[in-house]
């Protein structure tokens, strides 16, 4: 048994020795791809605190007017590295955010940035494209509602003052034209909800940027971005559409006929322009997918187009989106037209 079990034990012993080397190359290895985490979490951060530097330099202007842009470091970094892993590097970001930045920038820097973590953490969880968009819009509406209500009672931003003075501009308007305007577009509460809403928008629009800007930073640095759903693939349930046109028309029925309690004015201006403005939506849409198909020729002018029925035919428009979500108009624009069937 002797000469075998000597066998046995060089076997062991050779063996051993043949996956030192390969063990010290996985923890090389390892502590590499920890020093990397770090060096780009360190680069990250560094990005944040140049422009936080040159914001205040430029009085805030970065920090208003390219907020959206905020998200982009954590984006990266999340979506390399993982929720866990961000954790670190954010609350670093959001400590030199308290040394560097104002106020302001502080509030708005340190949202974003858990937006652009949210963001990137769902990219690298591999999660549907449609989720995240609406993960972004959300988040990106209530932080502009949270800004209102904080610059509101801290940084001495007055909805009420502002609101003082648009029926005193309003006010005017009537007295050098003679046009009555309506009580509702000079109703105090009615014009708050349209502040609240105006700000929700907002923050929704930012969060659309966001998106857009952090799918094409990702996709150019080659990082495995989930697939976005084509256009013509958007599609609501059709009680939504009902629901929408309902809320539109309580609407316009409450800018010619107020109602007498307050409560019931806010609740229609409020529900009504989120229905006008959901239809609206679907109605760009469809114009978006039936005019390429049908006029070629002014693809390269179809913003401006959009744009124009926007701001002149609204109520048509929101019409065209009402009929997109509840009939088969969708079905037969994206087959190429609205006769495609009968043919």
């Amino acid at each position: 048994m002797g000469p075998i079990l000597h066998v046995h034990e060089t076997i062991c012993y050779n063996l051993y020795m043949a996956r030192g080397p390969f063990c010290h190359a996985g923890e090389r290895y390892i502590m590499n791809q920890e020093i990397k985490k770090i060096t780009d979490g360190a680069m990250m951060i560094a990005i944040v605190g140049a422009v936080l530097l040159m914001d205040r330099q430029l009085a805030g202007t970065l920090s208003s007017m390219l907020l959206f842009l905020f998200p982009l470091p954590m984006v990266f970094y999340s979506a390399k590295y993982g929720l866990k892993a961000s954790g670190m590097v954010l609350g670093a970001l959001c400590a030199l955010v308290f040394i560097l930045g104002t106020p302001q920038s502080m509030f708005f820097v340190i949202s974003e940035s858990v937006i652009g973590t949210i963001y990137g953490a769902s990219v690298h969880a591999g999660t549907e494209n449609r989720r995240i968009l609406l993960r972004t819009l959300f988040l990106g509406g209530i932080v502009e509602l949270l800004a209102m209500v904080i610059f509101a009672s801290f940084f001495g931003y007055d909805v009420t003052s502002e609101i003082t003075e648009y029926t005193k501009i309003m006010d005017q308007l009537t007295a050098q034209t003679g046009v009555e305007f309506p009580v509702s577009l000079t109703n105090a509460d009615s014009l708050r909800t349209l502040f609240v809403i105006s700000a929700i928008l907002t923050g929704v629009m930012e969060g659309m940027v966001t998106h857009l800007a952090a799918r094409l930073m990702l996709k150019r640095l080659r990082f495995p971005v989930p697939k976005s759903t084509p256009i013509e693939q958007y599609y609501p349930p059709k009680w939504t559409g009902y629901l929408a046109f309902g809320a539109m028309c309580v609407y316009y029925y409450s800018i010619f006929r107020p109602f007498d309690a307050e409560v019931y004015q806010t609740a229609a201006m409020a529900l009504g322009t989120l229905g006008l403005i959901y239809l609206l939506g679907f109605g760009v849409l469809a114009v978006l997918i039936f005019v390429p198909k049908v006029f070629p020729k002014i693809r390269m002018w179809l913003v401006l187009i959009v744009v124009l029925m926007v701001f002149t035919m609204s109520l048509p428009l929101a019409i065209t989106g009402f009929l997109y979500i509840t009939t088969d108009l969708h079905e037969r624009i994206s087959k190429g037209g609205v006769y495609a069937s009968e043919n």
